[in-house]
């Protein structure tokens, strides 16, 4: 017995061999992905190539590293064997497992999937026959006796010297890889190579380097002609299947239409005293008012990403990639209206000029100013120039800053008390008094009601406003510890904090009306495709919308944020994480014993999916 008992050094060695030969049997099976991956260049073959073998290699190479650590401790030969072969077969399952779900539903295992198959009524959604189970049973056990055999070979070649340079060379090769499909992804991604973003999400957990803003900043890119460069570099093909019909513009009538969106505006922020102006439009005779409003994301990516396409950001990725407009946009350029769009903060970060705005020629993608209220201002006057100009009808775009940065003009009163008049993010905590730093945020809301209401000015001036379609809301709320659980800002959870947003509409012809029932993002484009622009195609052919008039409470909505998603419900809010797992919590953000319905989840499941080829 003694001269078979491995060393603690030997047994690292067994480890990082037995993880090299299962690397390599990962590889093969991780293979099922690439009839997925669109290769139109040596470039792209190049860079696929560096991305598949690091970051498929990564995920193992953190399985042995935990794993060689273990066995280097313990020394004990039947516990050693068994963390190996667990660790090896566990990875391998689990990487088979994400191949079969990216097969059926283009994308990657998580939370949503695990909860449908072992939640809450699983069985009844997802029913598996015997002839599957058996299927099932036979690919694991297969999984297990390749991990075995190859651990058995690991253990019998631990003692020859000539292959521990195989090894230092192939975990090398693994990092150089993946350090350098991060650093192509970052420059070809910041000089708008969309065949090298399109790859991104069909790998599991990838999320490669991006450094447009840094290179920007040196100088080594002009983000206006890369935009410009845009439509002439869109992703050949593409995985997409948007719209999943055809349509046909049918307007009698080609109304102005005109988006204002302050960043960071909660919901309950709208009132006669914070936005005083924008609150009395809410009366007029042509006025729309929708009292329980949900952004389709709790920061700006997912809420104009929501805003204007009417799908969730779950698709960023995969529209960035290929610099798909929004059916919206293209619409409004079929029927040759004039476009004026203006962001305070810069168009790119997050990236809509290769997304939203990526159709838009001579895209503005940043607005000059220090500060933001200074933007705010240059963007109004840009607006003031086209509505006095306009000779066709014409959309705009409109997006506040002033709110987001807390930054109203220095000579501006402050219209609440008491004031922060220095801003310190150190000092939030859970104990912190918000009142003086929401007052600051209430006031710079303040100063974009007064740039509303010469926007809205102006439209009267010129004859305008009995022709135009102005919809005012915002990207995301903004939370100031309101469930005392020391959460600031938005972005970090999916409360009605953070979610819940105003909406108005002035809509010439429409009688005044104030809707009660919860209506979202993913119903606005919809309704003034379906209403305005007279598009006949079913609303689902491009959306995951509803017409804004349907009086039927949404069950479940879709939300999004940096790099999760969540599902709010009427009484509980499901957060999906990273990492695959997810948390459910009630509306307070109390953890709860409920889960999500199988049945939900598995809509949830389709309508991020069925937008894939």
């Amino acid at each position: 017995m003694k001269k078979h008992a491995l060393s603690r050094l030997q047994w690292a060695q067994s480890s990082l061999l037995f993880g090299l030969f299962y690397t390599l049997f990962i590889y093969a099976i991780g293979l099922s992905y690439l009839p997925f991956i669109q290769v139109n260049s040596a470039l792209g073959a190049t860079y696929l190539s560096f991305a598949f073998v690091g970051q498929i290699g990564l995920l193992c190479f953190l399985g042995v590293i935990s794993s060689t650590l273990l066995v280097t401790l313990l020394k004990q030969k039947h516990l050693n064997i068994v963390i190996l072969w667990g660790t090896g077969t566990l990875i391998s399952i689990l990487i088979f497992a994400d191949t079969q779900v990216y097969q059926l539903y283009r994308f990657h295992l998580g939370g949503f999937v695990w909860s449908l198959v072992f939640g809450e009524g699983g069985s009844q959604v997802v029913s598996v026959s015997w002839v599957t189970q058996l299927l099932i049973t036979s690919v694991i056990s297969l999984i297990a006796s390749v991990c075995a055999a190859l651990l058995w070979l690991s253990i019998r070649l631990t003692t020859t010297k000539r292959l521990k340079h195989l090894r230092l060379g192939f975990y090398s090769f693994i990092v150089l890889s993946f350090l350098t499909a991060n650093a192509m992804h970052a420059w070809y991604d910041a000089h708008g190579n969309t065949e090298i973003r399109a790859m991104t999400r069909h790998l599991p957990l990838y999320e490669p380097a991006t450094a447009v803003r840094f290179m920007a900043k040196q100088g080594w890119i002009d983000p206006d002609t890369v935009s410009q460069r845009a439509p002439l570099a869109k992703e050949q093909g593409g995985q997409l299947n948007y719209p999943t019909e055809g349509y046909k513009i049918e307007a009698d009538k080609k109304p102005n239409i005109l988006f204002i969106a302050i960043d960071a505006w909660r919901g309950d922020m709208f009132n006669e005293t914070v936005t005083p102006f924008t609150f009395s439009l809410t009366k007029q005779n042509d006025a729309l008012y929708f009292k329980d409003h949900q952004s389709g994301g709790n920061v700006t990516k997912g809420g104009i990403f929501s805003l204007f396409y009417g799908l969730p950001g779950t698709y960023w990725d995969a529209f960035t990639a290929a610099q798909r407009p929004p059916v919206f946009i293209q619409s409004l350029q079929k029927a040759n209206y004039e476009t004026g769009i203006w962001s305070s903060g810069p168009i790119i970060n997050p990236s809509f000029h290769r997304n939203v705005f990526s159709s838009i020629p001579n895209l503005a993608t940043k607005t000059e100013g220090a500060a933001p209220y200074e933007r705010d201002k240059t963007i109004v006057d840009n607006f003031v120039k086209l509505a006095k100009e306009a000779q066709s009808p014409f959309f705009s775009f409109l997006f506040f800053d002033a709110a987001h940065g807390y930054a109203p003009p220095e000579d501006y009163q402050p219209r609440f008390q008491p004031y922060w008049e220095r801003v310190d993010h150190l000092a939030l905590n859970e104990d912190f008094d918000p009142t003086p730093y929401r007052n600051r945020y209430r006031t710079a809301l303040h100063f974009i009601d007064g740039q509303i209401k010469h926007i809205i000015d102006t439209l009267k001036e010129t004859n305008k406003l009995d022709n135009t379609i102005v919809i005012i809301t915002s990207d995301h709320g903004e939370e100031f510890n309101d469930t005392h659980k020391n959460y600031w800002g938005h972005g970090s959870n999916f409360s009605q904090n953070q979610t819940h947003v105003p909406l108005v509409i002035l809509w010439p012809g429409k009688k005044h009306q104030v809707f009660n029932q919860r209506t979202s993002h993913y119903d606005i484009v919809p309704t003034i495709m379906t209403e305005a622009l007279g598009i006949k195609a079913p609303m689902d052919s491009y959306s995951s919308g509803h017409s804004l008039f349907d009086n039927n409470d949404r069950e479940w909505l879709l939300v999004h944020s940096y790099f999760n998603y969540g599902v709010i419900m009427k009484d509980r809010i499901i957060t999906t994480f990273p990492t695959g797992q997810y948390e459910v919590t009630d509306l307070d953000l109390n953890k709860t014993a409920k889960e999500m319905p199988a049945n939900i989840t598995l809509a949830v499941l389709k309508e991020i999916s069925r937008f894939y080829k």
